[in-house]
């Protein structure tokens, strides 16, 4: 999109009075770092800024809710809802704010859409604000060993690896905290270490990427 400031106040406004405490805060700082992240990769920075700043819309919401919330706004739930409530909401506040605000473009959408589970296909702001939400300096849950790594890789790292190393942390953080791993989400993981080794059962002798 182009820049517009006065509809981005517009955005701030609506997430100030939809959100509040640390995940105010968080979408902010996420909004910034996108915009970061945008610009050393290409990106459109004001479409970055945007989605950075309505990719919580939906975040407040009570797991109670989001039957009644998918229902009204068309989203299918998807197989072992009940064990995906963490994740629900960017399906809902994409689908949200793209009633809210029907100027906003399809990447912006998708980019919501998609900062949670990702996917293996995922366009170049996909990939920022899936990333942005991860290791945006002021989200304390994420001020680790590896999320200060990326940050400092940005604009050196190319974006696909990048998210790749995201995923890869995602997927370390979720068997970590023994948190249920959707299906989607194991298929998601190994098509991406497939993309990125062709062969994944080419590395040294002993060291296979793949166990059996």
């Amino acid at each position: 999109m182009k820049e517009d400031k006065k509809q981005f106040k517009r955005y701030e406004k609506a997430v100030d009075e939809r959100l509040s405490g640390r995940r105010l805060q968080h979408v902010h700082s996420v909004s910034e770092f996108a915009g970061t992240m945008a610009r050393a990769y290409g990106v459109n920075e004001y479409d970055a800024r945007v989605a950075g700043l309505l990719h919580d819309w939906d975040k407040l919401l009570k797991d109670d809710e989001f039957p009644a919330r998918m229902a009204e706004l068309g989203v299918e739930p998807p197989e072992n809802v009940e064990l995906m409530w963490p994740v629900i909401h960017s399906f809902t506040g994409a689908k949200a704010v793209e009633r809210e605000f029907p100027e906003l473009e399809p990447q912006i959408i998708s980019a919501i859409w998609q900062h949670t589970l990702g996917d293996v296909e995922m366009s170049p702001l996909d990939m920022v604000i899936f990333i942005a939400d991860m290791i945006e300096p002021k989200r304390k849950a994420y001020n680790r060993p590896y999320a200060k790594e990326l940050r400092a890789q940005v604009g050196v790292m190319p974006l696909e690896e990048m998210y790749f190393e995201a995923y890869k942390e995602t997927m370390i953080s979720l068997a970590t905290r023994k948190r249920f791993i959707h299906p989607m989400a194991f298929s998601i993981w190994n098509a991406l270490v497939l993309k990125h080794n062709p062969e994944p059962g080419a590395g040294r002798q002993g060291d296979p990427n793949v166990v059996l």
